[in-house]
This record gives structure tokens, C-alpha cells and sequence, in this order.
């Protein structure tokens, strides 16, 4: 083994090949480190754009939900997406089912009104919100997608309220 001495200290030739080690390691190292130092913003962008539209359709159907689903707020036309039944906009389906196909149109037209009036109507609000994707993993625009469900009926409403608009909605189907 070669050994050389440098004023007090003695190094030898094992000692100072295994220095290049380290720049190989740091080499192969770095971009990991990289890749996951931008794929921790990826993730914080994503879980901003996605908390971000989830409040954005909170705030429309709670603000839409406030004048009993009458009149739709500035700024939230595009994220009422509709003014559902009790069962939420899915009674159709649901009476088609339970009477073997026959429930149609005709009975909807009929049970429908009579089940808003007694039970209230349901919004469901949805936002998108765009959010940039990193170049190391193709870039672009994604969108995040949020959505809230809410009932309207937060009026006061009496029985004879409920019974008069009840019969008023069936009325106005015939």
C-alpha cells in the first residue's frame, strides 16, 4: 500500500480514491431528490385545487340555499347544478323499480310535486377549479372537481303551507 505523508498526516492511496465516491452518490442521488422536491408541490397544488372547488360549491349551494333555491347568486350559475326532488332527482328511477316498470312519465308527474312540497327540494352544486401539472410529468392543465349536495327548505313552513302547495303543484301538472 502506498502511504504519504502531508505535514502531521499520513494518507494513503485507498483513502484518497474513495473520495471521487461521493460525487458519484451525489450524482445518482440528486435527481431523486429532485423529482420528489417538485412532486411535493405536484400534490399541495392538487390538494389546494381540489379544497379550493369543493368551497367554491359549498359557498354557491349554501347561498343558493338561503332564499329557499328561488333565485341562483351572483358569480354561481355555472355551479347550481340542479334543483333535485326529495329523493335527489332520482325518483324516476327509484318508482320505476318499486312498481315493475310501469311508473313512467305519469305517475312521476304525479308523486313528484306531491314529494317536493311535502319533503322540500335538494341542490347539488359542482366547481372546477384548473391547476397546473409539472413538465417532468407531461405538464398541462388538470381540473379539480368539488361538489356539495344541500336541502332547500330552510323557510318556515306549516302544514297547511305544505298541504296548499302540494295540491297547487298537482294542479298545475293537469
Amino acid at each position: 500500500m502506498l502511504t504519504r505523508t502531508y505535514g502531521n498526516e499520513t494518507r494513503t492511496r485507498k483513502t484518497r480514491l474513495s473520495r471521487g465516491a461521493a460525487s458519484v452518490e451525489a450524482v445518482i442521488v440528486l435527481p431523486v431528490l429532485i423529482i420528489l422536491f417538485v412532486s411535493v408541490f405536484y400534490v399541495r397544488n392538487q390538494v389546494l385545487a381540489r379544497q379550493a372547488a369543493e368551497r367554491q360549491a359549498r359557498t354557491c349551494a349554501w347561498a343558493y340555499s338561503m332564499n329557499n333555491c328561488s333565485a341562483v347568486p351572483p358569480g354561481c350559475s355555472a355551479q347550481i347544478v340542479s334543483a333535485a326532488g326529495p329523493l335527489g332527482g332520482k325518483i324516476e328511477g327509484k318508482l320505476s323499480k318499486a312498481s315493475g316498470g310501469i311508473a313512467g312519465p305519469v305517475v312521476n308527474d304525479v308523486l313528484d310535486p306531491v314529494l317536493r312540497a311535502a319533503f322540500g327540494k335538494a341542490l347539488d352544486a359542482k366547481s372546477q377549479v384548473p391547476y397546473e401539472r409539472p413538465a417532468i410529468y407531461g405538464g398541462g392543465t388538470q381540473t379539480a372537481s368539488g361538489g356539495y349536495h344541500l336541502a332547500c327548505n330552510l323557510t318556515t313552513e306549516t302544514l297547511e303551507y305544505v298541504g296548499k302547495d302540494a295540491w297547487d303543484a298537482l294542479k298545475s301538472n293537469f
